[in-house]
């Protein structure tokens, strides 16, 4: 089944997830930020682990696509129907593809995991962990609405970039939508100073990209820390759909990693915090 079908449905539903949710609520589909089934540089190998739990109140069957660079895999029927509250879990989730797809390799690949269901009656909810041996980082799966995307005139940060002799940054991003998307970068140092020069990807309809973002800049030797990156969609995106990001940072001698997950940038549409409670 093609994309363009299955989010077709939806529209015709007109709705993504229940009106009465929060962002992260259980959904009809789900973004995975990143899925890598790869060696990893230090030795060993990253794999995907994923859980993915019912809440609809019809049993879900649920589809995956594969999103990399270069290209995108499906869709593949995961499971023919899971009941409500119960889970089903993969330890090597792009392991599980390749069985699926055995005219492909997927060993060696990093890319996002579009997951979705054939009825807005049929919820799921997904945790993502990414682990090479005693170490590893989690992802949630993410609905695509304006908390979580940026889209020209929304956009979002990462904080907490780093590039010294211990660690290493890395950026991914995916776009969540049926239209290209064009986003330009700037790294921002901790006294509101530019490093290197800001640089601009163009992602393809549901296109993923992985970089460092020092490289990207221009900048890789230097060391650097107390960071953040600025995420500017120059066309495209909308209010539902959009550009996804993440970082990971690595130490280099451990090699144990960790998650920076995408935040909004602009204060723009939402609603001041209540005023805190402790002093």
């Amino acid at each position: 089944m093609k994309k363009a079908l299955c989010l077709a449905a939806f529209l015709v539903l007109m709705v993504q997830v229940p009106l009465w949710c929060y962002d992260t609520s259980p959904s009809s589909w789900q973004i995975v930020p990143e899925a890598i089934y790869a060696t990893a540089t230090g030795g060993g190998a990253w794999v995907t682990e994923l859980q993915i739990t019912s809440f609809g109140t019809v049993p879900a069957a649920i589809y995956v696509y594969f999103d990399y660079t270069g290209g995108s895999r499906g869709s593949f029927l995961l499971h023919a129907g899971l009941p409500q509250y119960r889970s089903v879990r993969y330890n090597n989730i792009l392991g599980e593809l390749q069985v699926l797809d055995p005219g492909f390799t997927y060993f060696g690949r990093v890319g996002s995991l579009f997951c979705y269901t054939e009825s807005s009656e049929s919820l799921i909810q997904i945790q993502a962990k990414t682990v090479n041996g005693n170490f590893g980082k989690v992802f949630p799966g993410l609905n695509p609405l304006e908390g979580t995307t940026a889209a020209a005139g929304r956009p979002m940060m990462i904080q907490d970039l780093v590039q010294n002799a211990t660690y290493r940054t890395s950026v991914g991003l995916y776009n969540s939508d049926d239209v290209s998307i064009t986003v330009t970068l700037t790294i921002v140092d901790q006294d509101n100073v530019t490093i290197g020069l800001p640089f601009t990807k163009t992602l393809n309809a549901y296109g993923f990209l992985s970089f460092n973002p020092f490289v990207q800049a221009g900048v890789p030797a230097g060391t650097f820390a107390n960071c953040w990156l600025y995420i500017n969609v120059t066309t495209g995106g909308s209010s539902g759909n959009g550009l996804m990001g993440y970082g990971s940072i690595a130490n280099n001698l451990t090699n144990d990693t960790s998650a920076l997950m995408a935040r909004q940038y602009d204060t723009l549409g939402s609603a001041a915090p209540p005023a805190p409670i402790r002093h």
